[in-house]
């Protein structure tokens, strides 16, 4: 037998050794209990049977998601995988469930996830780890961690998985453009270079979903006629203008499926929508703007009174900026339709930042929105 032969023949038994020892971890699992799907492959494909029913309604959510889903017991074993995140993987779905998830993370990986399930904090704890893909390549991934509730079991975690791959190169994008505000010798340049940039990451996150096309800019011309009627310099109302543009961006990291579903949305999907907000400020937070967008992004729903969202941060805590997003997009919101509901009206949105001011809404900017309204007679274009 040649050299060659031999080492092929070596590589082929290893490859063999090592997906019989997957099936057979996949299979004590099974025979134990532990896990509560089944892969069958057919003519069809694989196909996923659940042990506990397919009436289960975190599987039912799971497996229509465009990210990778997968739910783990408190040892990291996958009891449940969607096909998206066997795809993230490079794997059939039967060589994910029935394994444990730090398979696919290193060392340093395996800690940090490690941390994100000991968690004790009630809302979902996150975290950016590198999973490893076919062939060991490096796959980003940000990860939204949840204790489920499942009467009668241990501890199981729902875990949301999106590929940052096109999020990375944004921030590649970002740095890129960091380096090249350095070179730009006048303001005029740096201004449109900036508005160039965020004109096009908005548009790129708007085209995902038809209901909320033109949300954005159309908070953008509320948001700075508010601006100017609150008696903002030209330079402030500018940079809140910007932010309002692109107030939105976080919900690139939002599957599709949960920002167009037409009725209420479970707790589970709503704690996702509302990451959106802390991952709009990660996206920008490395531009070097002359004005505090990144930071608007992130409070733009706060409220006055604690209420909001993702800090609770209170009156003062808040920019003025951000509370002039805040009513902007709660007006804009209500005046168009969504997905769950046709639109309220203009007079239904007015009303609603009434009743909130002072409470929800900062007093003066709410002030200036009805103004702006009913003295100036601003319309949307």
């Amino acid at each position: 037998m040649s050299a060659s032969t031999s080492h092929a023949v070596s590589e082929e038994v290893e490859r063999l050794r090592g997906a019989l020892d997957a099936a057979q971890q996949s299979l004590d699992a099974i025979l134990s209990g532990k896990v509560d799907a089944l892969v069958v492959k057919g003519n069809g494909g694989e196909q996923v049977f659940s042990l506990l029913g397919a009436d289960q309604p975190y599987r039912i959510l799971l497996e229509g998601m465009s990210e990778g889903a997968l739910t783990l017991d408190r040892e990291g074993l996958v009891l449940f995988c969607n096909r998206c995140f066997a795809k993230m993987v490079g794997l059939p779905l039967k060589r994910v469930i029935g394994n444990k998830v730090c398979r696919w993370l290193d060392a340093d990986n395996q800690a940090a996830f490690a941390a994100l399930l000991a968690s004790t904090d009630p809302h979902p704890s996150r975290g950016r780890l590198t999973l490893r893909g076919k062939g060991d390549a490096p796959v980003p991934v940000n990860l939204s961690v949840s204790k489920l509730k499942m009467p009668g079991q241990d501890d199981v975690f729902c875990v949301v998985a999106t590929d940052m791959t096109e999020r990375q190169l944004l921030e590649e994008m970002a740095l890129s453009q960091k380096v090249a505000l350095m070179d730009l010798a006048s303001s005029k340049k740096l201004e449109q270079s900036l508005e160039e940039s965020i004109k096009a990451v908005a548009a790129m996150v708007e085209s995902r979903d038809q209901y909320t096309a033109g949300h954005m800019r159309r908070v953008g011309q509320l948001a700075l006629a508010i601006a100017q009627e609150v008696g903002l310099s030209e330079d402030e109302q500018h940079g809140i203008e910007l932010a309002s543009t692109i107030h939105d961006v976080g919900k690139i990291g939002v599957p599709l499926e949960i920002l167009m579903k037409p009725v209420k949305l479970t707790d589970v999907e709503y704690q996702l929508v509302k990451e959106h907000a802390t991952i709009g400020y990660e996206i920008l937070k490395n531009i070097e703007f002359p004005w505090p967008v990144a930071e608007m992004v992130y409070q733009h729903h706060e409220r006055v009174d604690g209420s909001g969202y993702p800090r609770g941060l209170k009156g003062k805590e808040t920019l003025i900026g951000a509370k002039i997003i805040s009513v902007a997009d709660v007006v804009e919101s209500m005046s168009t339709n969504r997905p769950y509901r046709f639109v309220l009206g203009q007079a239904a949105a007015l009303q609603e930042i009434r009743d909130g001011r002072g409470r929800l809404y900062d007093t003066r900017v709410v002030d200036a929105c009805l103004r702006v309204f009913a003295e100036r007679g601003f319309a949307f274009v």
